[in-house]
């Protein structure tokens, strides 16, 4: 060769834009750490993966305790040498197939046990700080007066201090040893039913307002799914926090902790164990791997999270332009060169009328079927328990299965024939409707596009869609003040932990309706559960 002519590509080209797109991706860094076994690996992730934004060499640390992970357990007569042997992966991600740069590994260092204090905070902790730490006697009583407390979430009273130290002495007069002195105390104290529930004393019949202690407490195992923290207690101390629970609220659903909220109240509330269980056909639905299920349990853990910090109105809820969405729940949903987020979960705008709310997320419509089909009927009770707020009825325990020769007619055909069924006719009432539209998304989460497909239903009230986006619509604009009440009764039966009574159901339905000229915004509604008597009375 004499000479090699290189021509720049217009950056109109498509090869010239997918270099560009190319160059912008970052790749991800992972850690994973476990060991080998006869038919494979088992290993689990460290940490979160991080992006690496840069051509240059950057260090970047990885925290785990090894206790955490999967360890080998070895038999010392055993001849295969790889079996037991703890592994360490270190690798680029996978996230949504698209290529990327390649990760270039220096150097990998490992360092343990690794202690930023010493002794460690789960030490010191517990063994506080003390000028009487050569008087047993006085120390013990000092640590166990701060544990309790911590542990109980309030001070202790004289009569469960004294109950504990008569413990501390027992256990030390047998050996003097503090340290397991200690540990016997503490026993005790963690299977304490004051450490276990959250106790509220009442002195009659009657309701009475929670103490500013049991309302610290009460808050915070809401919003946080965790104990009090310091500032929490020192209100409750003070006993300012009734007058500071709007400071209190903003400042929960900011910390990183309220993650804890979002992800075991959208969870329950909206089903999504249901996910967990069903079995998917993979050669059906190929794109649902394992790794995509895992991304698509958390979107819409994700996507209430968003709602509320932003602090949006309630109709995004059920219609929104956007998704909350990483790499490989964008590109499930056909949406993968609109993000380049990687793992992290962003809001993604789209012109796509089948995506936005949670009427059409992928993990809640495939929890919602058998794995192979599309099931609307289980599809239109969920919509009438979590959306609505109008339950049906439990099926009477006589009611027979669909016959196996009514596959070859059309699902209307199917649902006209069970209601005709002595006993079914009242509840499918109330559930077919919701659910026929959603006969057009398939049991892997997404929409079929196939012309066949009659998804017009006639609603309870007569109203009349023939889409999921329509009855979206129907939601957001003329049934708001429902769907804003069946919220605030999961919220609420959440917050408090039981069924709501007759008379506190009247009480939303009459009260909840005073936030919508505010169009119901995401954080009033929670400031309207924690103000209400529901919540600040026991």
């Amino acid at each position: 060769m004499s000479k090699l002519i290189l021509t720049r590509l217009d950056n109109s080209d498509e090869l010239a834009k997918q270099f560009v797109a190319f160059e912008k991706r970052n790749p991800q860094l992972g850690v994973h750490v476990g060991f080998r076994r006869d038919c494979g690996s088992t290993m689990m992730r460290v940490a979160q993966p991080v992006v690496v934004d840069s051509g240059e060499l950057k260090e970047f640390v990885f925290d785990g305790a090894i206790a955490n992970y999967p360890n080998p357990d070895v038999e010392e007569d055993n001849v295969n040498y790889l079996d037991g042997i703890r592994e360490i992966g270190v690798r680029c991600e996978y996230t949504d197939g698209r290529d990327r740069p390649r990760l270039r590994v220096s150097s990998i260092d490992f360092e343990g046990p690794f202690y930023e204090t010493w002794p460690p905070a789960s030490h010191s902790n517990i063994f506080i700080e003390s000028d009487h730490k050569g008087d047993p006697p006085v120390y013990a009583r000092e640590i166990i007066r701060a544990f309790a407390t911590r542990a109980y979430r309030r001070p202790i009273t004289q009569a469960e201090e004294a109950t504990l130290v008569k413990i501390w002495k027992e256990s030390f007069s047998n050996g003097g040893d503090l340290r397991q002195s200690i540990k016997d105390v503490i026993l005790v104290i963690l299977t304490s039913p004051q450490f276990l529930f959250l106790i509220e004393s009442s002195e009659t019949p009657k309701p009475e307002p929670l103490d500013s202690h049991e309302l610290a407490s009460k808050l915070s195992y809401f919003l946080w799914n965790a104990a009090p923290d310091s500032k929490t207690l020192a209100l409750a101390d003070r006993g300012q926090l009734a007058k500071s629970l709007d400071s209190e609220i903003e400042r929960m659903i900011k910390d990183p902790r309220f993650e804890q909220f979002t992800s075991e109240f959208g969870s329950q509330w909206l089903s999504l164990d249901k996910f967990d269980v069903v079995e998917i056909d993979r050669k059906r639905y190929p794109k649902l791997t394992r790794d995509a299920k895992v991304e698509l349990r958390k979107e819409p853990v994700r996507f209430l999270e968003h709602l509320i910090r932003h602090d949006l109105p309630l109709r995004n809820l059920v219609q929104s332009d956007f998704i909350v969405a990483n790499e490989v729940v964008a590109n499930y949903y056909g949406l993968g060169d609109r993000t380049e987020s990687g793992f992290k979960f962003v809001a993604i705008k789209h012109d796509n009328q089948n995506l936005g709310g949670v009427l059409s997320q992928a993990s809640i419509l495939s929890g919602l079927s058998d794995g192979r089909e599309a099931n609307p009927v289980k599809r239109g009770a969920w919509v009438a328990r979590k959306i609505v707020a109008e339950p049906p009825e439990p099926p009477p325990p006589n009611v027979p299965e669909l016959d196996e020769d009514t596959k070859h007619l059309s699902l209307r055909e199917r649902l006209e024939r069970h209601r005709n069924q002595p006993g079914c006719a009242k509840c499918h009432s109330g559930i077919d409707p919701w659910g026929v539209p959603f006969e057009a998304f398939d049991a892997g989460g997404l929409f079929k596009n196939d012309k066949k497909v009659d998804a017009r239903s006639t609603l309870p009230d007569k109203t009349e869609v023939a889409s999921v986006n329509e009855l979206k619509q129907y939601f957001a604009r003329k049934r708001i003040d429902q769907v804003a009440f069946s919220f605030m009764k999961h919220l609420t039966a959440y917050a408090i932990g039981r069924d709501l009574t007759y008379n506190e159901i009247e009480f939303l339905k009459e009260k909840s309706v005073e936030l919508k000229a505010q169009e119901y915004r995401m954080q009033d509604m929670i400031r309207f559960v924690v103000k209400s008597p529901m919540f600040l009375e026991k």
